[in-house]
């Protein structure tokens, strides 16, 4: 029987993605199979006899990208409703193996096709791409059901880096393919690679789903589904402007994919191998980013990676561009252009890694093969805009506008993220000097000193709150604060931090409370009360300094006295996992493995009063309520006795 997907699948245990056997299957298959994608490119244009001076390369190009990708824009709703309601392993398996069988028979059907127009000699590349369409959103599909979700950002570095290492490959092998050996070559080697990818798949074993309904049987009831999976995107704001990201960069990725050939014939003069080479660049690109994303892993935030990751495309095929226009020789404008291609493929994969990983997370598993059909819907819609407007009408010496062209995708890319970081940070509801401030530390904190939050956070959103915190290191404010990067937190710090050159403007930022140590300070618990009766969040130390292992501490009564005062919730957090040093600059520099912990609100019912006796026990619930969030190891549960 058909199954379904409507539920969540549990994932694959916890483990590295490289040892996860389900993952590594669905990577290699989809390596093998985008090889195949594009073994054969440089072939059909030898067909064309591209090489030719009387040839414009451009048109013919786009030509081939436009077929390709045609049954994607017209499918790509119903391939997606397919990955929902079908087995996903079984819709790629079929899928290559009907490829396998049209490469084979590809000779043939050029002949057949190719007195019917320009588009002719092209058209079999439509029926290559309707089985395209159905692979690429089962997958994508899939892939968050064989993993973790902190996983889902690195597994879709890999994934994207190994599907443009596999391009790279196969713009190399095509090249020569076509400068060696008849097209009928190219197009052989072509099925046997999306045979490999099905042989790989067959031994794919994913999570057992659940069946599908006897409802879900009708053609009313299929159309019905294809038009839900509409409404779900239409009604969530994200996930449009997610695919809106993803069409721009399939836009401009397909116009400079397109301008390749002829900047290698004409700027570099270079030939089919050196086209394939050029291409490759981009793959290399592709290499380090996904290198890097993986690095990096959940470290940076996917939003915050697409605006940045933007910037450095914009900045990349500028570079690319200048490769035209510079009275260089051949030999160095062929480095320049690399050099721009490359770093397009390094942003480049950290932006789809990105909204990939992202759309994994914000939609549910019954609705994700539609959402990744509609995404195929909206990106190849924008690879056919660009690629029918160079190749369908009969422009005359297209290529001599290529690097216009660049230009053009230069502005577009630079245009875009500066829209996607002005609506990141006017939906934040600190300033944007704040807001840039906070992902920067939160980015800092994730990579460098390898924060991993235990738990929710329980900081309230929103109305006065006091953060009570242990003190294990000099980084404490900057961890909890990228613990709970969602509000700003306004910390008493001893005053002669303040003073620092680096540190006092970051805390004058943040409006940070200077106290003495000696804990008489009536100013800073007069700032301290008025920020939160104007519903502010204050976070103290209650320990007062950095605690050193073997250290008794001596909890302070301040956080207590500022509780009662203004019947201030408090809510407890716990730090472990620092490297222990009362250094100020060490403690910021250390490579920490930080693990932070937040509590329920600490109960302090029953001591309305502020006689001593109520500061002390209240004092000590507060206290108690840190420690016991600590994990064993760290001795300090047992500690509080």
């Amino acid at each position: 029987m058909p199954t379904k997907t409507g539920s969540n699948p549990a994932p694959t245990p916890a483990s590295g993605l490289l040892v996860n056997r389900n993952f590594i299957l669905l990577w290699f298959a989809y390596g093998i199979s985008a090889l195949g994608d594009h073994v054969s490119e440089l072939a059909l244009l030898k067909t064309q006899d591209a090489l030719s001076q009387e040839v414009d390369t451009t048109p013919l190009a786009a030509r081939m990208t436009f077929l390709f990708f045609v049954p994607f824009f017209l499918l790509g709703p119903f391939t997606g409703y397919l990955a929902d309601r079908l087995p996903r392993r079984g819709l790629m398996v079929a899928a290559d193996l009907v490829r396998c069988v049209i490469m084979l028979l590809f000779v043939y059907l050029m002949v057949f096709t190719s007195s019917w127009g320009t588009l002719g000699p092209f058209l079999p590349l439509v029926l290559v791409g309707v089985f395209a369409a159905v692979f690429a959103p089962a997958r994508e599909a899939m892939l968050p059901s064989l993993i973790q979700r902190d996983q889902l950002v690195r597994a879709n570095g890999l994934m994207a880096g190994l599907g443009i290492i596999a391009a790279m490959l196969a713009a190399v092998i095509s090249g020569y393919l076509a400068d060696h050996y008849s097209p009928k070559v190219s197009f052989r080697v072509d099925a046997a690679t999306f045979f490999a990818s099905a042989v790989f798949l067959t031994f794919l074993r994913p999570p057992r789903l659940h069946a599908m309904g006897a409802e879900h049987g009708s053609l009313a009831a299929a159309v019905g589904d294809v038009v839900d999976g509409f409404r779900y995107v239409r009604q969530h704001r994200r996930v449009i402007e997610l695919l809106a990201i993803a069409g721009l960069v399939w836009f401009c990725g397909s116009l400079v994919r397109c301008a390749m050939p002829a900047i290698v014939r004409d700027v570099y003069e270079g030939s089919y191998q050196h086209i394939g080479t050029f291409q490759a660049f981009l793959g290399v690109g592709f290499i380090l980013g996904a290198i890097i994303v993986g690095i990096l892993g959940d470290a940076l935030r996917s939003e915050i990676a697409i605006t940045w990751g933007l910037f450095g495309i914009s900045v990349a095929i500028l570079l690319f561009a200048f490769s035209v226009f510079l009275p260089l020789s051949s030999g160095t404008l062929y480095a320049v252009g690399a050099v721009g291609v490359t770093g397009a493929g390094i942003f480049g994969l950290g932006v789809v890694a990105s909204f990939n990983a992202l759309l994994q997370r914000i939609v549910p598993d019954r609705y994700r093969g539609r959402v990744f059909g509609i995404k195929n819907l909206v990106t190849i819609g924008a690879v056919l805009a660009a690629t029918g407007g160079l190749g369908l009408p009969q422009w005359q010496r297209v290529d001599r506008w290529v690097g216009f062209i660049l230009v053009g995708v230069t502005i577009l890319t630079a245009a875009a993220a500066m829209i996607t970081l002005n609506v990141r940070l006017s939906r934040s509801p600190q300033s944007k000097g704040i807001t840039l401030a906070q992902h920067f530390n939160e980015f800092f904190a994730k990579f460098w000193w390898r924060l991993q939050r235990i738990g929710r956070p329980t900081i309230p959103r929103e109305g006065a709150v006091i953060v009570a915190a242990n003190h294990v290191t000099s980084a404490d404010p900057f961890i909890l604060h990228a613990a709970a990067p969602y509000r700003q937190i306004s910390f008493m710090v001893a005053s002669e931090y303040m003073e620092k050159p680096l540190l006092g403007p970051i805390f004058a930022l943040n409006d940070c409370i200077p106290v003495r140590r000696t804990g008489q300070d009536t100013a800073g618990m007069k700032k301290a009360i008025r920020l939160l009766r104007d519903g502010k969040a204050v976070g103290i130390f209650i320990e007062g300094r950095i605690m050193l292992p073997g250290e008794t501490p001596e909890p302070k009564e301040g956080v207590a006295m500022l509780a009662l005062k203004t019947g201030t919730p408090v809510i407890p957090a716990h730090i472990s996992g620092v490297v222990h040093t009362n250094d100020v600059i060490k403690g910021l520099v250390a490579r920490h493995r930080v693990r932070v912990r937040f509590g329920k609100p600490v109960d302090l019912s029953g001591l309305g009063g502020r006689s001593r006796e109520d500061v002390r026990a209240a004092t000590q619930r507060i206290y108690h309520a840190i420690v016991s969030l600590a994990p064993r190891e760290d001795g300090e549960v047992e500690r509080s006795g």
